[in-house]
C-alpha cells in the first residue's frame, strides 16, 4: 500500500449529544493509529462548515486544503474509490514526486523491476528534511 497522510474525522449526534472523535493515520503505514475526541461544540462548528446534515449519514472526502471534494450518502465498503479519488488530487501527485526522489516506493511497486535494496521500507525525515532544504535552493 502507497504512503497516503490523511485523517479520518467521525462525528456523530447533533448539538449537546454530538460527539466525535480524529484518527490520524502515522505517514510509516504502521497499523497504529492516534485518536483525538472531539468537544459537542466542534463537532457541531465542523458539520456546519462541511455542511454536513445531522439527520443523514454522509461521508465527506476534504482535501488537505480544507475543501470538501466529494460526498458519499452511503458507508465505502472498499477505500478504493477513496484512493483513486485521492491519488487524482494535486497535493498527492506532488506528495507522489517528493516519495519519488527520496526513494520510497509503494509495496506493489516492489517486484516490478529494480533492487530490492534500494527500496525504503517507511518515511525517513532526516532525508525529506535534506530533500526539502535541495528543492528550495535549487529554485
Amino acid at each position: 500500500m502507497c504512503i497516503r497522510h490523511f485523517a479520518m474525522l467521525k462525528l456523530i449526534g447533533a448539538e449537546e449529544k454530538a460527539s466525535g472523535t480524529v484518527e490520524l493515520f502515522p505517514l510509516n503505514g504502521r497499523s497504529q493509529t492516534e485518536v483525538e475526541s472531539l468537544t459537542p461544540h466542534l463537532v457541531n462548528s465542523m458539520r456546519e462548515q462541511l455542511k454536513i446534515d445531522k439527520d443523514y449519514f454522509s461521508m465527506v472526502v476534504v482535501g488537505k486544503d480544507g475543501d470538501p471534494k466529494t460526498w458519499f450518502p452511503s458507508p465505502m465498503w472498499s477505500l478504493d474509490n477513496i484512493y483513486d479519488l485521492v491519488d487524482s488530487m494535486e497535493l498527492r501527485l506532488q506528495e507522489e514526486k517528493l516519495q519519488k526522489r527520496l526513494g520510497i516506493h509503494c509495496q506493489e511497486d516492489r517486484g516490478r523491476g529494480g533492487n530490492e535494496q534500494e527500496h525504503s521500507h517507511g518515511y525517513n525525515v532526516e532525508r525529506a528534511e535534506m530533500m526539502h532544504f535541495y528543492s528550495q535552493s535549487e529554485e
